[in-house]
């Protein structure tokens, strides 16, 4: 008898989820819109962002650009992992569904503001009120920035019924400050002017 070429592939569908639940870490069984559920979701969300933006920079870096531009990639894709290991935290905190320490610790947000520092040195003076755009790689960190900023709500809405290690929380909200840093250093490296805001009634 011939076997089906799929017969041994994982299967991506397991029906388990039609009914709009989804099992913790702790195997527990909860809905999927779980205000635990829907900040690691959101947190899955900001990756995808951050991987597009690390694609940008490694499309079009500018020319003679310091270390810190490949610092600043070597980063975001450190981030990626870290947001993965950050969900986990979510998914299983310590005092729920039987917890366990977190993997996400105060020395991981030391490494974040680390490199916002040296982002931060290399970028101009921040001009009130300009408008998020500029160069492609900036963009796309400016809307990761907005994402972040989201899970950073979720989960602070989260923390008023369950626990959440406090690292955690710390760790989202700088990171929300290294991305939005990074969008204007990638504009200020790359010779993009900051759009600016303007009155309304210049415009629409």
């Amino acid at each position: 008898m011939d076997e089906s070429p799929h017969r041994h592939m994982h299967r991506i569908y397991t029906r388990r989820g039609d009914t709009g639940a989804t099992a913790t870490r702790g195997r527990a069984r909860v809905s999927k819109d779980d205000p635990r559920v829907a900040s690691y979701g959101t947190l899955y969300e900001l990756n995808a962002h951050v991987g597009l933006a690390l694609a940008a920079l490694r499309a079009a870096p500018p020319k003679d650009v310091g270390p810190e531009w490949a610092l600043l990639e070597a980063g975001l894709e450190q981030i990626q992992h870290r947001l993965f290991h950050v969900g986990r935290d979510l998914s299983r905190s310590r005092g729920v569904d039987g917890g366990e320490e977190p993997s996400t610790l105060a020395e991981h947000v030391t490494r974040l503001e680390a490199l916002l520092d040296v982002l931060a040195a290399k970028t101009p003076p921040w001009k009130p009120f300009t408008l998020p755009g500029g160069a492609v790689p900036a963009s796309h960190l400016f809307v990761a920035t907005t994402v972040c900023r989201r899970a950073e709500r979720e989960i602070v809405a989260l923390r008023r019924s369950s626990p959440v290690p406090e690292s955690v929380l710390s760790w989202v909200n700088r990171l929300s400050d290294l991305l939005f840093v990074a969008g204007r250093y990638v504009n200020g490296v790359s010779g993009c002017e900051e759009p600016q805001l303007t009155d309304p009634a210049d415009g629409f």
